[in-house]
């Protein structure tokens, strides 16, 4: 059953957390190069002392390039560096102070008053770039998730999983029914936005919780994990977070 074998991967892979945490590069280079210069512009030769060591990156996709203008006027003048990554993201570089990095990110988004996916890290050692990879892969996890902010600990399995290829290939085909059929991928990312609560995830579709049942039995019978089981919510996550990385090559590890 696929359920068993998610638990097995999920046991084996996070056994290998601190080896799958490190940064990888993926395709946002240029832009990352941008927020380098820019901090280091911002703070003369890039080394700071003191309280103002403690730096934090924000990488942001809003919903809709208005969302995303509005978020650049809401930030500009509060962030050490502002640099857009095509046309509804970016990334902002602010100092803070140690352990307030999260809470300032979400005082970011509130303020911006729109729908957006924000991911913040913590910069270390001045490590910018590598901040910026990790940022960049977080984000890219939630982004079938609910607009808000989020840290690396908020995705830590699915950001182990999906950096070992050949997990991340194997969940994303276990997905691939599911997401060919939209009224069950509609209903597997509601029962997850829920945590499980079938009645609340109903609400959210619309529909009769019987209606919702027979979508996740079907579920199960394409991928053999059950969707209102602790286990198979976490499966059916990490294989969704799998299929948004479809599209791109995944790092290999070395």
């Amino acid at each position: 059953m696929t359920t068993v074998l998610g638990h097995k991967l999920l046991t084996a892979v996070l056994g290998d957390l601190p080896v799958a945490r490190g940064p990888a590069p993926s395709a946002n280079l240029s832009a990352r190069g941008r927020a380098a210069g820019a901090w280091r512009s911002s703070v003369g030769d890039g080394v700071v002392s003191g309280s103002a060591a403690a730096r934090a990156v924000v990488a942001y996709r809003a919903s809709t390039e208005g969302a995303a203008a509005e978020i650049l006027d809401s930030v500009r003048g509060r962030v050490d560096a502002l640099v857009p990554n095509g046309s509804r993201g970016g990334y902002a570089v602010l100092a803070c102070e140690p352990e307030r990095h999260a809470v300032l990110a979400r005082e970011l988004h509130e303020e911006a008053g729109v729908d957006a996916w924000m991911a913040v890290v913590r910069v270390p050692r001045d490590d910018l770039a590598s901040a910026c990879a990790t940022a960049d892969d977080v984000l890219r996890i939630v982004s079938s998730r609910a607009p808000g902010v989020y840290e690396l600990r908020d995705v830590l399995a699915e950001f182990a999983l999906v950096r070992q290829p050949h997990v991340a290939e194997g969940l994303n085909r276990m997905i691939e029914p599911v997401a060919a059929r939209r009224p069950l991928l509609d209903a597997v990312e509601s029962i997850l936005a829920d945590e499980g609560n079938r009645a609340a995830a109903a609400r959210r579709l619309g529909i009769h919780r019987s209606t919702l049942d027979h979508r996740l039995q079907a579920v199960e019978r394409l991928t053999g994990c059950r969707p209102v089981s602790p286990n198979g919510l976490l499966t059916l996550s990490v294989a969704l977070s799998a299929r948004s990385w479809s599209c791109t090559s995944l790092p290999r590890r070395t």
